[in-house]
């Protein structure tokens, strides 16, 4: 157990250190695509994650967490493959299933062998600050080679996929090197056991109200990040310039994961969440009226909810869940997430090419309106009924 403590931050860094972010957009328009195909790609993907998700976290359930996550990387790295060797649009589909079943074997199964391997050892106090740390890593690590991707692209733009690749095949090596925790498996067969994992979850009314603000805030998110692009093309930045953006965006995250996350451990997490969601709000509603460099500050915003969603969101599980469903119930939140990404992100394409930026961003803010409200009348109306727990 305590070996996987030092493979846990590894294989997150290197799973994660996929540097095309700062270049993907160009890299799509490139390849021929227009806003309205990229998105229905993130929908494709949103999908797959959709499907995959729950599923995959139940793999990680009854049989191992290991094997999930060594076959995470290779997955991936297929997915970043075709993408680099396509050149139409159902290869692209292709690569983006490929990229939501390879996010979905390793999401849950990371955090619960963590979390598992530090309640062995008596000491899960330790984990949202493990978390942290293992992310703040990841974004320090993506700001540097945010910087490097955005003049390789000029040598090729296919050299950032390239490098990705390797990083992730690293990290199923990583993986390789883990120790299985000793648990509690569920004894129900696989469709029982998911379809078990869903009534534990809506019994509790704290996991609920994480599954809506997965719905509602954080799949905005990700929704942010495909409209950072159209937002440097609307004040005219150059794409070389695109990986410094980019840098300082992963240092307010890494910024947040490991020191704002610290600071704010003891809140509790629906209160830290409902704040990141406000957060969220400025972040949409500011581009949508104003236009400048020094807006682009107001979207780094973003980066501190990217910085301590995860942690707190996992942490609140993890208190909530027994070992048996750890992972089935987070690949679940993440489902919902992406469910509702995936409905929005092909309506957020097609208004990026019909009515522009900003038009987008002022919609996504009354969105963000519209959930914060919503969270906090749910939240009301479960005090209510006393579906209250200490944290």
């Amino acid at each position: 157990m305590e070996r996987n403590l030092i493979l846990y931050p590894a294989f997150r860094f290197f799973i994660n250190m996929m540097i095309i972010g700062p270049i993907l957009i160009p890299f799509l328009l490139w390849k021929g695509l227009d806003y309205s195909q990229i998105m229905i790609l993130q929908s494709i993907s949103a999908v797959s994650a959709m499907i995959f998700e729950v599923p995959t976290g139940a793999i990680a359930d009854k049989l191992t967490r290991k094997l999930s996550l060594i076959v995470s990387g290779f997955i991936l790295a297929v997915s970043l493959t075709v993408y680099i060797l396509g050149n139409h649009f159902l290869f692209f589909a292709l690569a983006e299933i490929l990229f939501g079943l390879g996010l979905t074997f390793f999401s849950g199964a990371d955090s619960a062998i963590l979390y598992e391997s530090l309640k062995i050892l008596g000491r899960e106090k330790e984990y949202q600050g493990r978390e942290g740390a293992a992310a703040s890593n990841i974004f320090l690590g993506q700001a540097v080679f945010s910087i490097l991707s955005g003049y390789l692209y000029v040598i090729h733009p296919t050299i950032p996929f390239w490098i990705s690749t390797v990083f992730i095949l690293m990290a199923s090596v990583f993986a390789a090197f883990f120790s299985e925790p000793d648990r509690i498996k569920s004894q129900h067969r696989y469709v029982k056991h998911i379809y078990m994992g869903f009534c534990d979850a809506f019994k509790k009314p704290r996991i609920v109200w994480l599954l809506v603000f997965a719905a509602l805030i954080s799949s905005l998110m990700r929704l942010g990040y495909w409209l950072y692009q159209p937002y440097f093309d609307l004040v005219n930045v150059e794409i070389v310039y695109y990986g410094y953006i980019f840098a300082a965006m992963n240092l307010v995250a890494a910024f947040a994961s490991k020191v704002l996350l610290k600071k704010f451990s003891q809140v509790r997490p629906r209160k830290l969440l409902l704040s990141l969601a406000v957060l969220m709000m400025i972040s949409f509603i500011i581009p949508g009226f104003f236009k400048g460099y020094w807006v682009i500050g107001v979207i780094c915003l973003q980066q501190i909810f990217r910085g301590m969603y995860p942690a707190t969101m996992k942490f609140y599980v993890n208190l909530q869940v027994s070992d048996g469903y750890r992972a089935t119930t987070i690949s679940m939140v993440s489902l919902i997430s992406s469910l509702s990404f995936a409905i929005i992100s092909p309506l957020v394409g097609l208004a990026l090419d019909q009515s522009g930026t900003q038009t987008v961003y002022r919609l996504i803010g009354v969105l963000s309106i519209i959930g914060f409200l919503t969270l906090l009348l749910l939240r009301k109306l479960q005090k209510k009924k006393g579906g209250t727990i200490n944290r």
